[in-house]
């Protein structure tokens, strides 16, 4: 099955199933396909990626927050991402994509993907920095919540490696268009 098929999957089965709070942890199961590897014979780096976005569309449909942005007319839009690979995945493993909402500041959401190996040991984490979009710029977090029925949810505390993260990642922008880069 490829990503296509596994992300309609996702769609079908994930319609049925009730709404969850925002900061619940979700998992989807999957399995590493021959397509899924390179010519090392296992997971392609670049996979763990596209495993993170089926993780998020999940978190992004059950949360509620997809419905918010189509009347918003808003888009998904990563505006960075990190991983870490720690064990690979082989042709034909069973694996899980844990998707959980890590917190936000005032521009942007950071989601964390675990993606463990059939005995729950981490094979990788990838996080990803984002917000919705449309034409009239981004939709920040806490519009998202609110809209979503969580006015109450304030962001939890962020990783202090996150929060680092994110500075590096301003001065990056701000360098970049002070054309220091």
């Amino acid at each position: 099955m490829n990503l296509l098929l596994r992300l309609l999957w996702i769609l079908l089965k994930r319609v049925r199933k009730g709404r969850v709070s925002p900061l619940q942890t979700l998992r989807v199961r999957s399995r590493a396909l021959p397509n899924d590897l390179d010519v090392n014979m296992h997971v392609n780096n670049g996979r763990y990626l596209s495993f993170a976005d089926l993780g998020r569309v999940d978190w992004f449909i059950r949360s509620g927050c997809l419905q918010v942005a189509r009347k918003h007319k808003a888009i998904p839009v990563i505006g960075d991402v990190t991983a870490r690979y720690m064990r690979q995945l082989k042709a034909f493993d069973r694996f899980y994509v844990e998707t959980r909402l890590l917190g936000w500041n005032h521009k942007w959401a950071f989601i964390e993907h675990k993606i463990l190996d059939a005995k729950n040991n981490v094979a990788a984490i990838v996080v990803i920095r984002g917000m919705f979009w449309n034409r009239k710029g981004g939709l920040t977090p806490q519009q998202l919540m609110d809209a979503t029925g969580n006015a109450h949810l304030e962001s939890p505390q962020l990783p202090g490696w996150v929060e680092h993260w994110a500075l590096t990642l301003d001065e990056l922008t701000a360098s970049s268009k002070a054309g220091q880069v």
